[in-house]
């Protein structure tokens, strides 16, 4: 494997992977399927199923479920809904989740002593519902978000301004065979001027690489045989953000060092997650173990299991 000069191991915490990783179905009542990360069959979900960061979880008629999404948080899917799990981070210090309810609705409780630290927030059509400290309920009918609230404060932010910053990357540069995999929906060939939405899953053949432009200050070259899920991409003058998970194969990312202390650039593997700010650097996963080579600039590993505690820089291996 060809990476660049100065490497350092990534620590291998497994055990901290299911718990940033997943949400746990806590009832399952009727038809309740999951839809896999990067497509594929239905599966039934039952009491105790994961769900993991990119899958959709689908409920049909007379049908209902609830999610644990962190140890603060739970949501409930009512009948003839549909919703993907976009990003679950469970921190005590800086709990995350993102779903995106596509149809039906959605009832969300926040515990109250987690309003301070807990960024929650449902996904639809027409805009964000952003909570603190909440019981509430979203639904989507006829492509139209809807949020009702039981307690505590919900912001709804509308779509049209969501749009000044682009939830896509725009792909550059294709060679061999590169597809792409929306959440939910069938795999297709990716092309150059095309674009990457949120929760899809790129996967590159042997021989073949992407380069992806994911905000105006970062870019990442997807290696041959590797696939990756898009879990978040923010274009923002004073905070852009990206999250990829690589679940195999190698990334090679740019991060403009202009950027630096503004943008949060992470690259998620089975072991850990590498946090640049202003690097030229790339992320390897193989046999399940995730290992970041820097060539220049900063580069950060959390191990999975402390993710909530501040990062430390491991020294590269001589």
């Amino acid at each position: 494997m060809k990476l660049f000069l100065c490497a350092f191991l990534l620590v291998l915490l497994g055990h901290g992977f299911a718990a940033d990783s997943n949400g746990s179905v806590s009832i399952a009542v009727g038809s309740v399927t999951l839809v896999p990360v990067g497509g594929g069959a239905e599966v039934p979900l039952k009491v105790g199923d994961a769900v993991p960061v990119g899958s959709t979880v689908k409920t049909g008629v007379a049908s209902r479920a609830v999610i644990k999404t962190t140890k603060q948080s739970a949501v409930r899917i009512a009948e003839n809904s549909q919703a993907i799990f976009m990003e679950l981070v469970d921190s005590d210090a800086t709990p995350k989740v993102l779903i995106d309810l596509k149809a039906g609705s959605m009832g969300a409780l926040i515990q109250p002593q987690a309003q301070s630290v807990m960024d929650f927030k449902i996904k639809t059509p027409t805009g964000i519902a952003a909570a603190r400290g909440t019981m509430y309920a979203v639904s989507v009918e006829d492509g139209k978000g809807f949020v009702k609230v039981e307690h505590g404060k919900v912001d709804v932010i509308p779509t049209n301004v969501q749009k000044q910053v682009p939830e896509t990357g725009k792909v550059t540069v294709v060679v061999g065979k590169v597809t792409e995999t929306p959440a939910g929906e069938a795999e297709h060939p990716l092309k150059e001027g095309g674009i990457v939405t949120l929760g899809s899953t790129i996967k590159t053949g042997p021989e073949s690489r992407a380069t992806v432009t994911m905000t105006t200050t970062s870019a990442v070259q997807i290696g041959p045989n590797s696939e990756v899920v898009v879990n978040e991409i923010v274009e923002s003058k004073d905070a852009p953000r990206v999250l990829l998970d690589l679940k195999n194969g190698t990334i090679g990312a740019l991060v403009n060092p202009g950027a630096k202390g503004k943008t949060d650039f992470k690259i998620k593997t089975p072991s850990g997650i590498a946090v640049a700010k202003g690097a030229f650097y790339s992320v390897a996963v193989e046999n399940g173990k995730g290992y970041v080579h820097a060539k220049e600039g900063e580069v950060v590993v959390v191990p999975l299991a402390t993710t909530g505690a501040a990062p430390s820089a491991d020294k590269p291996k001589q």
